[in-house]
């Protein structure tokens, strides 16, 4: 392989077991590729080294502390490492696939973020923090663009590129090595001079002040004129430029960015129990819960079953094998019976509800116009995987009407996420009608009308808490209890999470109650 890799797209490569998709993105040091490891069927973000830099020590040894820093910070809200290679010529990193925007992105998009979506990520943050000090390990570039966010509201804490034990010092013209990012460095940082985890502080101080005013704390034309701010001046106070934010935060984060590291929080615990009394005086609901971003674009879809994975992994490649199980003509029969029943009924009760509730989806484009004609319905499939709107996903079956098989499945499948797009928005008329349709598709793949059938008891019970919903659920549970193990996960991991939470719970009380009468 050659190793000039900054003039060559590794996209459709393979590198020690990790055959590569796309590209993610491109960094100071490395690339990023979605890829997937053949091994454990499973996506990976995998970090390549330019090739500008291989061989310079240096860079090596920086790129192979970034994975062994990572590598021992097992925590929900920091991005884990699976792998640290080299193949041929090219050092590469295999870490956890977020797929959802980075905060920067966000707040780019949406300008400043409302109280409960602050707090939740500020919260999230901090436990990250607490985990890496646990083990003397400063991360040392806390920026809006290393705090990924996910549609379920989950923050992950990236790039330890610059991380060190507490206590070290870092030589900032040392070669390859940078300043960080002066945006939203401590004040012992740009000096220079060795930094504990009070330094992360501040910057997740400077961090927060950006997702909460839609700005950084300060500005400047060079990265000087920033340095000199950080080291003398005062942000403007946040109550002058958000007036709804409650006092306790607002000294939080003033706090955070103190010029002295003793004025700042001790540690990321002392932090954490002060946003939890915030939270807890907060008149915001759920505020010390995990808050779903609500408008995130979601950048890459994550891809929640073997099926689609295969389908990514060999576009390229005629003879992809599908999962193409079929029902037994009782198990179809019953289904369908079940779906005229539920469909008569469920329409019955919620029609003249229909009629009165905005549609929430009328405002969205609902024309494939823009959406690229693919050659296949695999990868149109897989390109609405990626872009996940209501266009690419409709133009599934626009593009290749259901006729055989497969295409049925595909356009079943497709529904189910335009489904999924409405219950996340909170659209849940909309929901009814495409999970209905789902169920009166003729689709082969088994688990496809078990997921509709749960997210229409879901929705049903949104609506106008419906009698019908137990009905659906108990007929969930029984269709699902006919699956495989491994269709049992697929259709529980493809739930959205608050289906899967309330779903959770039914299915607890159910147990239950087969106990309790046993």
């Amino acid at each position: 392989m050659n190793p000039n890799l900054d003039t060559i797209d590794l996209t459709n490569k393979s590198i020690a077991g990790y055959s590569i998709l796309h590209r993610l993105g491109v960094g100071g040091m490395s690339e990023v590729y979605l890829a997937f490891q053949e091994s454990l069927h499973r996506h990976v973000a995998l970090k390549v080294m330019r090739a500008d830099l291989v061989g310079s020590s240096d860079h090596e040894q920086r790129f192979l502390q970034e994975a062994r820093a990572v590598a021992s910070l097992i925590h929900p809200n920091i991005v884990q490492v699976y792998d640290v290679g080299k193949f041929e010529s090219i050092h590469y990193i295999a870490q956890e696939y977020v797929p959802g925007s980075n905060l920067f992105s966000y707040v780019q998009r949406r300008g400043a973020l409302p109280l409960a979506e602050s707090l939740s990520i500020l919260w999230q943050t901090s436990a990250a923090l607490q985990k890496a000090a646990s083990i003397g390990l400063v991360h040392r570039d806390i920026k809006p663009d290393n705090l990924l966010l996910t549609p379920d509201g989950e923050v992950k804490v990236a790039d330890f590129g610059l991380a060190r034990a507490r206590g070290q010092s870092l030589n900032l013209t040392a070669v390859g090595v940078t300043l960080g990012s002066p945006l939203y460095m401590s004040p012992e940082q740009i000096q220079g001079l060795a930094v504990d985890s009070r330094s992360d502080l501040y910057s997740l101080g400077a961090t927060a002040y950006h997702m909460l005013t839609g700005r950084p704390p300060f500005s400047g034309e060079t990265a000087l004129a920033l340095a000199m701010q950080h080291l003398q001046a005062e942000p403007t106070r946040l109550e002058q430029l958000r007036f709804d934010l409650p006092l306790g935060l607002i000294e939080i984060v003033h706090r955070l960015l103190a010029k002295n590291p003793d004025d700042r929080f001790a540690s990321a615990v002392e932090l954490s129990r002060a946003l939890k009394e915030v939270m807890d005086s907060s008149t915001s609901e759920q505020t010390n819960q995990v808050i779903p971003f609500s408008g995130l674009v979601v950048e890459q879809q994550r891809i929640s079953n073997l099926e689609a994975t295969q389908e990514l992994q060999k576009l390229a490649k005629p003879s992809a094998v599908f999962i193409n199980e079929t029902l037994t003509s009782k198990s179809k029969w019953v289904m369908h019976r079940f779906v005229l029943a539920a469909s008569a009924l469920i329409l019955g009760f919620l029609s003249a509800y229909y009629f009165f509730r905005e549609d929430l989806f009328a405002n969205q484009v609902k024309t494939t116009a823009g959406v690229t004609h693919q050659s296949t319905i695999q990868r149109q499939y897989a390109l609405a995987l990626i872009e996940n709107n209501l266009k690419h996903w409709l133009a599934v079956s626009e593009n290749f009407p259901p006729t055989d098989n497969a295409s049925k499945d595909y356009a079943a499948k497709a529904k189910l996420q335009i489904a999924r797009l409405a219950i996340e928005g909170g659209n849940f008329t909309s929901a009814v009608d495409t999970l209905i349709s789902v169920l009166d598709s003729e689709c082969t793949e088994p688990a496809i009308p078990v997921i509709a059938t749960i997210e229409l008891g879901y929705v049903s019970n949104k609506l106008i808490g419906n009698r019908m919903w137990p009905k659906l659920y108990e007929d969930a549970a029984s269709k699902l209890a006919l699956l495989e193990e491994d269709k049992q996960k697929l259709v529980t991991d493809s739930l959205p999470r608050q289906v899967k939470e309330e779903w959770g719970r039914e299915d607890n009380r159910r147990q239950n109650e087969a106990r309790t009468s046993d």
